[in-house]
């Protein structure tokens, strides 16, 4: 092979493997805003085992001091775990909004979270930081909030990851969909 056409083949291969790199030069898509889902059986199996923390407590369960409630199973109705000033409360939630059927618990009777009882919370939605990320299909740990009636959690790490069609996953799991832009400003 001649010594220039050796030099167009490697320019050219160099050329490919940049554009290939940049995303064969489309402009690359991202989340515009924060994201918010309703919280149902692939939601909540997508954080199961998360600890959310309510600092002030969450009014509808009945709680004002520090609460944490956990999905704890990956099930269509999830088992979840509620604690408080040194109580807890565990059962089965099912949606709608969030119904908590209480199955076990040490909060005295006539509480809110008491043995037997079925709590409605409305909202019940997942607050999640997707503001410019990259869909792309990579997971990067970003903060998401679980938002029971008026109350917000603390933010809790949580793998999430946007693909090119918009698809959001949490700690691998499709939960939902989010509006993509591109990054350049227009909408996808």
């Amino acid at each position: 092979m001649k010594k220039a056409s050796l030099k167009w083949v490697l320019s050219a291969t160099v050329a490919a493997a940049m554009l290939a790199a940049c995303g064969g030069g489309s402009d690359p898509v991202a989340v515009a805003a924060n994201s918010t889902l309703a919280a149902n059986g692939t939601s909540a199996s997508a954080v199961s085992s998360v600890p959310f923390s309510f600092p002030a407590g969450v009014a509808e369960l009945g709680t004002t001091a520090a609460t944490t409630v956990t999905f704890t199973s990956s099930s269509a109705t999830p088992g979840f775990s509620i604690a408080s000033g040194g109580n807890t409360a565990t059962g089965v939630t099912t949606f709608g909004s969030c119904i908590f059927t209480v199955t076990a618990s040490t909060f005295p009777t006539g509480h809110a979270l008491a043995l037997g009882s079925k709590v409605t919370v409305n909202p019940c939605n997942f607050g999640i930081n997707t503001t410019g990320a990259i869909a792309n299909g990579v997971a990067t740990s970003r903060s998401v909030a679980l938002v029971l009636g008026a109350a917000a959690s603390s933010g809790s790490p949580v793998s999430v990851g946007v693909n090119p069609g918009g698809q959001l996953t949490m700690n691998g799991v499709t939960a939902g969909t989010v509006t993509l832009v591109l990054t350049t400003g227009g909408t996808r």
